[in-house]
């Protein structure tokens, strides 16, 4: 395959349409700019490849943004749908990372968005608790109500603050990556985390069902 000769061996479908790729294992990974370089090119494999190399990392933000009970298989279609869309605009191949962050970060604030506004309208009760399908363990139980009370805490914050705090303290991202995410700069962020930080800990110090989960203060991992 012209273009992909030195890191893909082979190029297979199967009969329903699925692509495999195998790669050389004497090879290095490619780049991400050889990746945006190979999807202008129309190279069949690059979809599959930018997919396969981010999708972990966008299905992670997306549930952990949009906490339990979402269904997030819309969130993360839409992000992959515009950053394919709009790869053809990136100037700075090498920044792909922070081109699919900025993209994640954008749709899960408008998702955000539409259930404040369904909220508003009285669409569906706030603080509604998603379907219990774990089973009865009473530990997993307390730890799933402690989880939804902690989710209805960052629901109080507007769609930018929730993004920052989750992407800096639940994604352990460095500042300047939440910064370049929400499209704010570095001193904004600076000034930003330790309010919304300080606002979270405190409500949620004040539950008494999520207040045994709190580790001196801290919200790291």
């Amino acid at each position: 395959m012209p273009g992909s000769s030195d890191y893909i061996q082979q190029n297979m479908a199967d009969p329903r349409g699925r692509l495999y790729l195998v790669r050389d294992a004497a090879k290095s990974e490619p780049r991400d700019a050889d990746l945006v370089a190979a999807f202008l090119r129309k190279d069949v494999w690059a979809p599959a490849a930018i997919w396969g190399r981010y999708y972990p990392l966008v299905r992670r933000i997306a549930f952990r943004a949009s906490g339990p009970g979402r269904d997030v298989d819309d969130i993360i279609q839409e992000v992959f749908l515009r950053l394919f869309r709009r790869l053809p605009g990136l100037r700075d191949p090498s920044a792909l990372r922070a081109f699919v962050l900025a993209i994640t970060v954008r749709v899960i604030k408008g998702e955000q968005r539409v259930r404040w506004l369904k909220r508003w309208l009285g669409l569906f009760p706030e603080g509604e608790a998603p379907d219990d399908e774990a089973g009865d363990d009473a530990a997993d139980h307390e730890a799933r109500q402690a989880l939804e009370r902690f989710y209805a805490i960052l629901d109080r914050l507007s769609p930018k603050h929730r993004t920052a705090f989750v992407l800096r303290y639940v994604e352990n991202l460095e500042l300047g990556d939440v910064a370049d995410a929400l499209d704010v700069s570095l001193a904004t962020i600076k000034r930003w985390l330790p309010r919304i930080a300080q606002r979270v800990f405190a409500q949620a110090k004040g539950d008494p069902a999520l207040a045994p989960y709190l580790a001196g203060g801290s919200f790291g991992g």
